[in-house]
């Protein structure tokens, strides 16, 4: 079987797969603890919607990336929040409710915030033969994405003992689904590391590292605790690139030889990979507290501590 054959369904197991472990993990009362910290969301639709694409842009002028590159990074630039942002929050200490909170919103919204995006993308980067299928792609996150998402929450209900087990083996599910669509990309020479160059690995690097501190520099603006900001930066920097995949297999067939196509799964595949190791290093960071931002918070509650034992 052809790898043209799979990847599409490969993709739709992958996205289903991972909304419904996120599911599992979320309650109704989740989305309430969204309303108790409005500027942490503001900031994330702030970066997420508005900020990134334009960095985004801004990278593919600046570095004159293939055009195939450049539809692939503006699509990273459009996809809400990963799931494994909140693995990567709960391993740096973050606010763990925040983040799963983030993720469940940023998800049913981007059936808007997509398609808007893309539709811009269309516009200026894409063939001008290319018809944006934006019906058949908001069926599709429908489908994939909030049904499974739904499923899961109420599992979540109705499985009280169980739904942590269950969540922890359909996310691993998942993890298989993606070792074995890289594999089969890359077996298929759709994926070639050296394929683009040093200019799309730069570009991929220096656009991760822009929406984590775009997000941590303007929270500290808005007065949000180091927690929030960093937890909002890992939601802005862990894209859904399962999503992404979904969207680059309805877009760009495998069997359709299409270089931009190519290009974008290129970037999709490597940010992907690159915002892992970005997010686990700063989660490194701020669980150690170490560096500019959280060495900072960490002095600054040594002497607030020290302050504490003086006065009493």
């Amino acid at each position: 079987m052809a790898y043209a054959d799979v990847e599409y369904l490969l993709s739709v197991g992958l996205l289903t797969t991972a909304m419904f472990g996120m599911g599992a993990t979320l309650t109704p009362l989740d989305f309430i603890k969204v309303a108790r910290v409005p500027q942490a969301m503001i900031l994330m639709f702030l970066v997420q919607v508005v900020i990134s694409p334009l960095v985004a842009l801004g990278l593919a002028r600046l570095l004159h990336l293939p055009p195939g590159i450049t539809v692939g990074l503006l699509l990273i630039a459009a996809l809400p929040g990963g799931l494994f942002s909140n693995i990567i929050t709960y391993m740096g200490n973050g606010n763990v409710a925040l983040s799963v909170s983030a993720t469940a919103v940023a998800s049913l919204t981007c059936l808007i915030t997509t398609s808007i995006v893309l539709r811009v993308v269309g516009r200026t980067d894409l063939p001008d033969t290319f018809r944006m299928p934006t019906q058949s792609i908001l069926i599709e996150i429908l489908a994939c994405m909030i049904l499974p998402l739904l499923a899961g929450m109420v599992v979540r209900r109705f499985a009280v003992d169980r739904h942590a087990t269950i969540a922890r083996n359909v996310i691993r599910v998942s993890m298989v689904i993606l070792v074995i669509f890289i594999v089969a990309a890359i077996g298929s020479g759709h994926i070639r590391a050296a394929q683009f160059g040093w200019r799309p690995p730069l570009a991929l690097l220096l656009f991760s590292l822009a929406c984590l501190w775009l997000c941590i520099g303007i929270g500290s603006i808005l007065r949000l605790s180091i927690n929030d900001r960093f937890t909002i930066g890992m939601e802005c920097v862990v894209r859904n690139v399962q999503l992404g995949v979904l969207l680059k297999a309805t877009l760009f067939p495998p069997d359709t030889s299409d270089q931009i196509g190519d290009g974008v799964l290129y970037a999709l595949l490597f940010y992907g990979g690159l915002c892992m190791v970005v997010a686990a290093g700063e989660a490194y960071c701020k669980r150690k507290q170490v560096g500019l931002v959280y060495g900072a918070a960490r002095r600054a509650g040594t002497k607030d501590a020290q302050t504490t034992e003086e006065s009493q």
